[in-house]
């Protein structure tokens, strides 16, 4: 999801995926297109992963490595995306590029609307961030170029964190249960020590992982959704202990003004990215200057983080292939990725370390213990539907216990994955 690492697809699927195998057999048969005349190259972007600035600079040097072509750049809003993907994709004449979360991209590959990228060649290829790699191909082929990488650690206020007299940062669960009560006390009624929306998924999951449970398990050719076995539901009521001991935020909130809420002094702590600091000090430069980061603790040691970020992809019937590559290959190349990485972002390859520095190397850090959703290709259908998100408000509030809650969510990811 973004770069909001990190963000939301499907009630279409089933409709659009005879079209999109329709436009694939079209784009092999014609292949790309030949023209002496002007050119535009289409490219979809997300909201929230480059900057205008970089996404300038980018579209710039190619249009001067590239005589008569123009790029044309879209930012799409991750709500919603999925219509517009399937719609376009689906016509004569799709987007050349887009960039897709990297939860999305199994999903249209399986459906024959995305080109195969398997035999082009990338900068960095063999230090891909692994969990962005596997997330772009598909029965053993590359669909989605990583693009940037993303996790959540624990952004906390300094200032705030000296007052109360702590010290080091907690390495443990227990431990950031203590110091996130102790930094709420001291700030009042509607103050959280550490700020946890209800619907904050990507967040609220590592506690099942750090349990010992998972989302889904392979069961055969499919996939068992296990939200409901001991240890999932261990790490879930840890997480709803944690949240109604720290937290004022409501169980119906996402993480969609994460920013804003560090910066009215509504919290001592958030789990954020490291992108989020300069919009806190553009806005409340008092505050974003006192940020700093930690990982998330675990029950032992750090939390395994969900590795978040985006790829980008071409169209299977986008008549400018060749074009579509060149652009991607030069947003993925080492030039970019470091402005990627200075930016708050991964980059896309583990030999750009020196391009991270600050919160973003405490996220690299992070890294190291991660998980990913099921690689289902029907898993944008559980994410499209907000069932985990339902599952953790209703347990925010209070609505349904813990072993309701999760067997519900079971059941509809059972049939999401199922295809029924």
């Amino acid at each position: 999801m973004t770069r909001n690492l990190l963000r939301r697809r499907g009630r279409l699927l089933g409709t659009v995926a005879a079209l999109l195998a329709v436009s694939a057999a079209a784009a092999c048969s014609s292949s790309t297109e030949k023209s002496d005349g002007p050119v535009t190259l289409n490219v979809w972007l997300m909201k929230d992963s480059a900057t205008p600035e970089l996404i300038k600079q980018v579209n710039d040097e190619f249009m001067a490595q590239h005589d008569k072509v123009t790029v044309k750049t879209q930012v799409l809003e991750w709500d919603g995306r999925d219509a517009k993907w399937k719609t376009a994709l689906a016509s004569d004449t799709p987007p050349d590029v887009l960039e897709m979360g990297n939860t999305d991209v199994l999903t249209y590959a399986s459906s024959g609307g995305l080109a195969d990228l398997s035999k082009r060649e990338f900068e960095n290829q063999s230090t891909w961030l692994q969990g962005l790699k596997e997330a772009g191909t598909y029965e053993d082929k590359l669909y989605g170029v990583p693009y940037y990488g993303a996790d959540r650690v624990v952004l906390y206020r300094k200032d705030l964190w000296a007052k109360a007299g702590l010290g080091a940062p907690p390495k443990t669960l227990a431990e950031l249960k203590m110091v996130a009560t102790t930094l709420q006390a001291k700030g009042g009624k509607d103050f959280s020590g550490l700020y946890f929306p209800g619907r904050y998924q990507y967040a609220a999951l590592p506690f099942v992982y750090d349990a010992g449970g998972a989302i889904a398990k392979k069961d055969g050719d499919g996939w068992k959704a296990t939200l409901s076995s001991e240890q999932s539901r261990a790490g879930l009521t840890a997480w709803s202990d944690l949240i109604k001991a720290t937290s004022k935020a409501p169980a119906d909130a996402d993480e969609t003004n994460l920013p804003d809420i560090m910066g009215q002094n509504r919290t001592a702590m958030m789990l954020g990215q490291a992108w989020m600091v300069p919009l806190v000090s553009q806005k409340y430069p008092a505050i974003g200057k006192e940020l700093a980061a930690f990982p998330m603790p675990g029950n032992d040691g750090p939390m395994p983080v969900f590795l978040g970020g985006s790829n980008l992809t071409s169209a299977a019937a986008g008549k400018h292939q060749d074009l579509a590559y060149a652009w991607i290959k030069l947003m993925t190349s080492s030039k970019y990725q470091t402005v990627i990485g200075n930016n708050g972002m991964l980059p896309n390859t583990t030999s750009l370390e020196s391009a991270v520095s600050g919160i973003t190397a405490v996220q690299l850090e992070a890294a190291g213990k991660s998980w990913f959703t099921p690689t289902s290709t029907k898993w944008s259908n559980v994410d499209n539907a907000r069932v985990v998100q339902d599952m953790l408000q209703a347990i925010a509030s209070g609505d349904k216990s813990v072993d309701d809650a999760t067997k519900d969510a079971d059941r509809k990811i059972d049939d999401l994955l199922s295809g029924a």
